[in-house]
């Protein structure tokens, strides 16, 4: 049959669409034949046939991608570009930032108290070392002692009246002490009625005589009395040394005096009484 100019033309778009991906351009159509003047529509000519189209060869039909194609999913996310994370802090960057307290330092170690340095000894004998006695502690209450009321009585006289207590001072002791000419030693090596410091003074001091000072730490005690007046003074220092068994101690007693004869006989009054 006789292909008209429509049909060639659709072929012709056919093998464009379908084959023109092999990179030749199809044919031209041929021109048609000028057909035969025909005086009705019954008796016209045909026109020539056309020369027949080699066939293009066989290819594999290429469908173009779509130019509106939607993009592929990357599932692993290697196309996605750099993605922007925001994170939400509560933490305000333009708050004054709070000081943090610091610990607070350890207290120094506190050094132990320092002792105080023992007192210096007293010397056995304060009369042996320097001679005088004043700078002694103040002597402790007299306790009471219990006598006979012959012994509370005694008094001890000379040139038939009985002596004065004198009263002064530990240093003025010391003075008067080097002042006295006689010197009149006793040593009693047992006395019971006198074991103790407290009561070789209490006898002193009913004998008539004024307790200066009585030195407990060394246990020796001193006193003073005066006679005619105060024309003669006497001065008394005693130690009493506590023998084994508590019940009696040795009396050492020295008496000096101005006048020779007051000293030898108060002396010999309290050997006798302190035995």
């Amino acid at each position: 049959p006789i292909k008209t100019a429509e049909q060639l033309e659709k072929e012709r778009m056919a093998a464009a669409l379908f084959g023109g991906m092999s990179g030749a351009p199809p044919p031209p159509p041929h021109a048609p034949t000028q057909p035969a003047v025909m005086a009705t529509p019954q008796m016209a000519m045909a026109p020539s046939a056309p020369q027949p189209t080699p066939a293009a060869p066989l290819t594999t039909p290429q469908v173009a991608p779509a130019v509106s194609a939607a993009p592929e999913v990357d599932l692993l996310g290697f196309d996605m570009g750099p993605t922007t994370t925001t994170t939400t802090s509560s933490i305000d960057m333009l708050a004054p930032t709070p000081l943090m307290e610091e610990p607070a330092p350890a207290p120094a170690p506190v050094a132990p108290p320092v002792p105080e340095p023992a007192p210096a000894p007293m010397p056995a004998d304060p009369f042996a070392a320097a001679g005088l006695l004043d700078g002694f502690a103040e002597s402790a209450p007299l306790p009471s002692l219990s006598t006979t009321e012959a012994l509370d009585s005694a008094k001890f006289e000379f040139g038939g009246a009985p002596i004065a207590p004198l009263t002064i001072n530990t240093p003025q002791f010391g003075e008067r002490w080097g002042q006295c000419p006689s010197t009149h030693p006793v040593k009693i090596p047992s006395s019971t009625s006198a074991d103790t410091l407290s009561k070789f003074m209490i006898l002193c001091v009913r004998a008539g005589l004024h307790k200066v000072e009585e030195i407990a730490a060394t246990n020796e005690g001193i006193a003073a009395c005066m006679a005619g007046g105060g024309s003669s003074v006497a001065l008394v220092h005693g130690k009493i040394s506590p023998l084994p068994g508590g019940t009696s101690s040795r009396i050492d007693i020295t008496v000096k005096s101005t006048d020779p004869q007051l000293g030898l006989s108060l002396s010999m009054y309290l050997q006798n009484m302190l035995r």
